[in-house]
């Protein structure tokens, strides 16, 4: 493929970094995909598991291709509201916590809301944490501070937060000048990009491979 179907597939990758989708979460994402693919001219649907399944066409069906990829991300869930109004969580997938300090975070309400907030140390400051440095990272010594005037559990509650909301991790998309993609979730968003992409290339070609190739984008490869 040239440097148009390239581009193309960052393009398109960029895109879905910026649909939140830890796992469980999804919906969006592959609602996302699946008009991405039709936008293209292919036949594609949302599975009863919540994945896509697209035909990008091919002669031998009896032999045919079939490429995966997935579009659910790691993240983090609302396990407890504290009574300072703080967020305790818990990881989705193999998410660190102590690959996760200081991030910007979404926490998405069942009503709809999303708010927005900080994953940091319990006691985060430098000045007067004397153990700061010590402090093993984990899900139970971290803690999300919301961006709302909140101090209290019902003050929190208020805003439409409670346990088994989905917290979502900023994934900082940035595409340098020299074409490097830094971000979070290129694993595997960056893959449905290229799918994406080489879609774009049977079209605008009028290509049809002698195999037949089918596309798969599964909503559950972080948990398994």
């Amino acid at each position: 493929m040239n440097r148009i179907y390239a581009d193309y597939a960052v393009e398109k990758t960029v895109e879905l970094l910026a649909i939140d989708s830890p796992s469980g979460y999804t919906d969006a994402a592959a609602e996302w995909t699946r008009d991405a693919f039709a936008a293209l001219g292919f036949d594609a649907k949302v599975t009863a598991k919540g994945g896509v399944l697209v035909d990008l066409g091919g002669t031998d069906a009896e032999d045919g291709l079939f490429l995966e990829a997935h579009a659910d991300t790691l993240g983090a869930m609302v396990s407890e509201i504290k009574g300072n109004g703080r967020l305790k969580v818990t990881n989705l997938g193999g998410m660190r916590a102590e690959n996760s300090e200081a991030e910007n975070v979404r926490v998405h309400t069942r009503d709809g809301r999303v708010i927005e907030g900080t994953l940091q140390l319990c006691n985060a400051s430098v000045h007067v944490n004397m153990s700061y440095g010590d402090t093993k990272r984990t899900w139970g010594t971290m803690e999300v501070v919301l961006d709302e005037h909140v101090s209290s559990r019902d003050e929190a509650l208020a805003l439409g937060i409670h346990a088994g909301d989905f917290v979502c991790f900023d994934p900082r998309t940035r595409v340098t000048e020299k074409g490097y993609i830094k971000s979070r979730f290129l694993d595997d968003k960056l893959s449905v990009g290229i799918l994406l992409g080489y879609a774009k290339y049977l079209k605008d070609e009028g290509i049809t491979p002698e195999r037949r190739v089918y596309g798969h984008i599964t909503v559950y490869e972080e948990v398994g």
